[in-house]
């Protein structure tokens, strides 16, 4: 059974990255970031739900903080699930090709897998729109003692996003029928607008409190 890498600490994660071993590679580590951003929502909203200064936004920002933490979780899942689109795609480019039929299947296999592997990505970009937007609900109510905090998670979600499109793209580039790759392609820059416009919300916020 192969090790999760979730599982894994952070050195040995880090360690991986670094190998000459193709996974996980940048969709994994966008889904990490991912993970860290719906993370450091959860811990301010936490905060901010757990102080009786904040009794009026209580609730609020535990809805927050448990949307986060699913989040949270979803991201884990794609770490493993982009480094395992990415070794289909190899095993596809692997297949024999020798006769024509040969060739056809293998044609027909990396076109499935290219177009697959362009999923785990978008599932990356679509939920850090959704964790930018948490930010944003987030920081006119969470601990001010947090707010830089809040900032990163927006960055965060943001990198991620940037990251993830660049998978996205780059597995769609592969997909000779254009309409089977256009619906991805548009959520993905439907998303990105919208979690420029977020971050640019969030960051401006918190720069104006932190004095900046």
């Amino acid at each position: 059974m192969p090790v999760r890498l979730p599982g894994l600490t952070l050195d040995d994660f880090a360690g991986k990255v670094a190998s000459a071993d193709p996974t996980p590679g940048g969709g994994s580590v966008c889904a990490l970031l991912g993970s860290l951003s719906a993370g450091l929502i959860q811990m301010v909203a936490r905060l901010t739900s757990g102080s009786p200064k904040f009794a009026e936004v209580s609730q609020c920002a535990q809805d927050i903080g448990e949307d986060a933490g699913r989040l949270r979780s979803a991201f884990l899942t794609c770490i493993d699930d982009d480094a395992a689109a990415f070794d289909r795609v190899s095993q596809a480019y692997r297949m024999p090709k020798a006769s024509d039929a040969e060739k056809a299947a293998r044609s027909a296999q990396i076109q499935t897998t290219l177009l697959a592997a362009a999923l785990p990505p978008l599932r990356v970009i679509e939920m850090a729109h959704q964790t930018a937007a948490l930010a944003a609900s987030l920081i006119d109510i969470g601990n001010p003692s947090a707010t830089s905090d809040i900032g990163c998670a927006a960055l965060c979600a943001h990198a991620a996003a940037q990251g993830a499109a660049f998978n996205v793209r780059i597995n769609l580039q592969g997909v000779k029928d254009a309409a089977q790759a256009r619906v991805p392609l548009e959520r993905t820059a439907a998303a990105l607008a919208q979690i420029d416009i977020l971050t640019e919300v969030v960051t401006s916020k918190v720069q104006a409190a932190v004095g900046v």
